[in-house]
């Protein structure tokens, strides 16, 4: 039988107390050595207790006796359980991977570190660290060597932080920080320090190690460039430290970095005149402050600075912020600066010379011009001569069959005078009758070509003098050249072939127009047909163009134009039958007028042995301009 010192337990609790510590051995204990058992009573309220129950076993009297006290720790365990679940969810929720580790196995983890390793949690759980490495680390140690090294290290005690290489199942790898908590820092329920675990915390450093690599591949992108532009650099903080100085601007000037470390010791060096400092100073301000104040860049300034050995040298110094600091370049312009006052010095020397040649060209200008001009009069008046003793050839032959026909009907007419006198017979009446109409219709015949010929002539003589501005229709001022040109071009054998179509009108300057197809005719009439055969033809052709354009083109099928000569064909006096005729302004003509009174423009195209084309476009308008009105008062 056993004796109890907890009277206020009912016998069936007081007995299944006994029973639990004799099943875990305390009555095995030494004796008078206390033993301590948690647990679960109900009090006699019907309550549920939690219960620190210290029990010894004694033998008294011959009897063993229970000696035992209870202590309630419902509450503190209650806040234990409340404690754990607020920890919990800490943990869940964290944002870093965190793994329970124990005896180089996972146990337990967060969702963070499913998300981070791209494995479920039945994954995770089980597998050792290096598992989820690839096979080697920085520097080709293999994975699972370190992980048992850094697995050590934490369970002896020594808190470590790292970075580590991790594998996820598709292959793909990150880099993780992570930090590895001792052992000792765990414990069980009973507060005891648990043995063989640690807890890892990770986060994903990939992006940020490689924008850290980014940035530092960068710096020293920048460095190399920097030092090795052939520019000469120097890198300050805008009103304080020479930060860097490039070869070429130690090169250029001859300090080096220890010698100008601030900016007003650069300025002592670089100025010694102390009034020029003071200006050097104030151009440095304001392009400083446009650089900050606006964001600008460094507007290049030309200052004069003196080197180490002491010479002098014009520097055109700009720049522009990089970040927080200014990079300042130097561009030695020393060479071209003393180029330049020797060039100047030259033309000061050479400009005297200069006016006077200047003086005598124009002077020869001048007198070219007023050659030229008396030379195309010339030209003017020989083709107005031309014009006029062929058309007084033309008009022999009208006229003079009329005055023949004329005197044949006087003598008919003394005739049939005489007749009367002697008696009038029906015969010869009507022999007189038949030839007086005959006469008078070879008169009248004659007569119109002749009128003809003189108005045609005379329109051309008028629009040539005055250069007329008028209205008129295309067909009829090539009709009236035809005319005009016909003895000519009878006497050469060449056929003229006109083509217009009807209603193609023009407000423009047909004397002009007449002489620039005239030249063009008579041209080839003189430079086409050498020892060519028959048949010779020139074709005028006109058609409209958009635009209110036309054009027009005067084709022969001479012997061509040498390529050689193309070029040239517009320049004054450039012929190919000098003293043979060709006076070399017939085409220069031509070109003035076409370009610059009818406003059009002129072509020429030709192959050796197949004819020339010459091709003009012209506005149906002339232009109204004062060079055309000083042309229509002065031609």
């Amino acid at each position: 039988m056993f004796a109890t010192a907890s009277p206020w337990l009912d016998p069936l609790v007081h007995a299944g107390l006994v029973h639990r510590l004799i099943n875990q051995g305390l009555a095995e204990g030494e004796a008078g050595e206390p033993q301590v058992l948690e647990m679960a009573l109900t009090d006699r309220q019907g309550r549920v207790r939690q219960m620190l129950v210290a029990g010894r076993l004694l033998h008294i009297a011959g009897q063993m006796q229970l000696l035992s006290s209870y202590q309630d720790v419902t509450v503190q365990r209650a806040a234990a359980q409340a404690s754990i679940g607020e920890y919990r969810e800490m943990v869940e929720s964290a944002n870093d991977a965190i793994l329970l580790v124990e005896h180089n196995r996972i146990i337990e983890c967060n969702p963070a570190a499913t998300l981070l390793f791209g494995r479920s949690r039945t994954d995770l759980i089980g597998q050792h660290p290096g598992d989820l490495s690839p096979p080697f680390q920085e520097g080709g140690i293999p994975s699972m060597e370190l992980a048992q090294r850094r697995i050590a290290d934490a369970l002896s005690g020594v808190r470590r932080r790292f970075l580590w290489r991790h594998l996820r199942p598709d292959g793909s790898e990150f880099t993780a920080e992570v930090v590895l908590n001792p052992a000792h820092t765990l414990t069980d329920d009973s507060g005891q320090p648990r043995q063989g675990r640690f807890v890892s915390i990770m986060r994903d450093v990939t992006e940020r190690l490689q924008v850290e690599q980014a940035l530092k591949d960068s710096a020293e992108r920048f460095q190399r460039l920097f030092e090795l532009a052939p520019v000469p650099l120097a890198l300050l903080e805008p009103r304080g430290r020479v930060l860097a100085v490039n070869r070429q601007w130690t090169q250029l000037l001859g300090y080096t970095l220890d010698e100008v470390p601030d900016i007003p010791t650069w300025v002592e060096l670089a100025y010694p005149d102390q009034t020029y400092r003071a200006m050097a100073l104030s151009l440095w301000e304001q392009a400083l402050s446009a650089v900050m104040d606006q964001g600008r860049e460094m507007q290049p300034t030309e200052v004069q600075v003196r080197c180490k050995d002491g010479q002098m040298r014009n520097v055109l110094v700009g720049g522009a912020m990089v970040g927080k600091e200014l990079m300042t370049s130097f561009v030695d312009v020393t060479l071209p600066r003393r180029a330049q006052a020797e060039l100047e010095a030259l033309n000061a020397s050479l400009e005297g010379r200069v006016q006077e040649r200047t003086q005598a060209l124009q002077s020869a200008i001048d007198h070219l011009q007023r050659t030229q001009e008396e030379l195309v009069r010339s030209e003017k008046l020989a083709g107005l001569g031309a014009l006029v003793a062929g058309v007084a050839h033309e008009l022999n032959t009208p006229i003079g069959n009329a005055v023949m026909v004329s005197s044949t009907l006087r003598d008919l007419q003394q005739q049939f005078d005489d007749s009367v006198t002697q008696g009038l017979k029906r015969s010869t009446l009507q022999q007189f009758q038949g030839h007086w109409r005959e006469a008078t219709e070879v008169i009248e015949r004659n007569l119109r070509r002749a009128a003809e010929l003189i108005a045609s002539f005379k329109q051309v003589a008028v629009d040539q003098s005055s250069y007329q501005r008028r209205p008129f229709e295309l067909g009829e001022v090539l009709h009236e050249l035809h005319l005009t040109l016909s003895p000519t071009l009878r006497r050469s054998q060449v056929e003229l072939i006109d083509e217009a179509p009807p209603g193609l009108r023009m407000d423009s300057y047909p004397g002009p127009l007449t002489q620039v197809l005239m030249n063009l005719v008579n041209n080839a009439v003189v430079h086409a047909f050498d020892d060519r055969p028959h048949p010779h033809q020139v074709r005028i052709r006109a058609e409209s163009l958009p635009a209110q354009r036309v054009r027009l083109t005067v084709t022969d099928n001479g012997c061509g134009v040498d390529p050689a000569h193309l070029s040239r064909l517009f320049d004054p006096f450039f012929t190919t039958k000098l003293g043979r005729g060709g006076s070399g302004l017939g085409l220069h003509i031509v070109y003035t007028l076409v370009t610059g009174l009818l406003g059009g423009s002129v072509q020429v195209s030709s192959q050796p042995d197949q004819g020339c084309t010459v091709t003009l476009d012209l506005p149906c308008e002339a232009p109204h301009t004062a060079a055309s009105h000083n042309m229509v008062q002065h031609g």
